[in-house]
């Protein structure tokens, strides 16, 4: 046994088996098109003993097959049948015949399976499933099921500020950022490598009034963003006692959320042991119609089983030592 190797001006593909096999790992079979909902190559029935191909493309074992225009392909007679066929229409491409034509294949109860044998020359992929009734010579209009699969493309690389336009169903690697074109848009899918953590520092607001929670005291901003969705945690120790305000604490977030949809975050609070007021869980949600760069409502539980808007005194006064931590994810813009 010895391993072959090919193309070199030593040993140039010499054969069509030889470019095939090759040619074949270039792209997947199918039908050329970047939405298998156009007409390339579709097939259609309507009534009669023939059904339609409709033009298009396709490639099947490294090779290309183009009709430039609609294709009749007779069915095959159910007439002497007692119970419905299953058939298949399949693009075959044949070495032996030097070409890729379509083919009618008669089944049974069920559709006929496809020939893939790059091997002996002779590879199927189908266009469509079409149904004869019993005793019938026809397939109707409705008798046809799509089974077209689509080529695809290959993955296209490059930085954001140098985008090819997008064709729907290809993607597309920048960086370590995933996207998929829906023929308009680059849309992001994910990421090979977890983004990292950023920092920023919150704001909390009462009203028209800015809180200042003391000298010294954490107020710690991280989140991280997955496409369009932002996981933020927000901690904050007090180092001092802030005046009593009635309106409800808010606090700003690090990108404005997307839409009409409140998000919801889970709060803890922990009093330090010192004050004696115990623990708080609760939740905390954006309010769009108040502002969509911020928490707007941080409701807390209290001990007669009910919520409470959270303000700077109330439910518990919030004070030096106490740590608050809000945390979960929202859509951003």
């Amino acid at each position: 046994m010895a391993f072959t190797s090919f193309p070199f001006s030593s040993s140039p593909l010499s054969t069509e088996a030889q470019y095939a096999l090759t040619a074949s790992r270039w792209g997947n079979d199918g039908v050329h098109t970047d939405d298998i909902g156009s007409t390339a190559l579709k097939v259609t029935a309507n009534g009669t003993s023939n059904v339609s191909i409709a033009a298009g493309s396709g490639f099947v074992n490294g090779a290309t097959v183009i009709s430039d225009g609609a294709y009749s392909l007779s069915v095959v007679s159910n007439s002497g049948g007692s119970s419905a066929r299953k058939d298949l229409v399949v693009l075959r491409y044949d070495a032996s015949l030097d070409s890729i034509v379509p083919v009618y294949k008669t089944g049974g109860t069920s559709a006929p399976g496809l020939t893939n044998s790059p091997g002996t020359g002779v590879v199927e992929i189908p266009l469509a499933e079409c149904t004869v009734a019993a005793g019938s010579t026809v397939v109707a209009s409705g008798a046809v099921v799509d089974r077209r699969w689509g080529v695809g493309r290959p993955v296209s690389y490059g930085a954001a500020t140098s985008r090819p336009p997008s064709r729907k169903g290809q993607l597309r690697v920048e960086g370590n950022d995933i996207l998929l074109g829906d023929g308009t848009n680059w849309n992001y899918v994910g990421t090979g490598a977890a983004p990292a953590w950023s920092s920023y520092t919150p704001v909390w607001t009462a009203g028209a009034s800015t809180i200042n929670w003391g000298s010294g005291a954490q107020n710690i901003g991280r989140y991280k963003i997955f496409g369009k969705t932002c996981h933020v945690t927000i901690q904050l120790i007090p180092a001092g006692n802030p005046a009593s305000n009635t309106e409800p604490l808010n606090v700003s977030l690090p990108v404005a959320v997307q839409g009409a949809m409140r998000s919801l975050f889970s709060v803890h609070l922990e009093s330090d042991s010192t004050h004696g007021e115990g623990s708080r869980n609760g939740i905390a949600m954006t309010l769009p119609s108040v502002s969509i760069t911020k928490i707007s409502r941080i409701r807390l539980n209290t001990s007669s089983g009910t919520s409470s808007n959270m303000q700077t005194n109330s439910p518990i006064d919030f004070r030096t030592g106490d740590i608050m931590t809000i945390s979960g994810t929202y859509e951003i813009a």
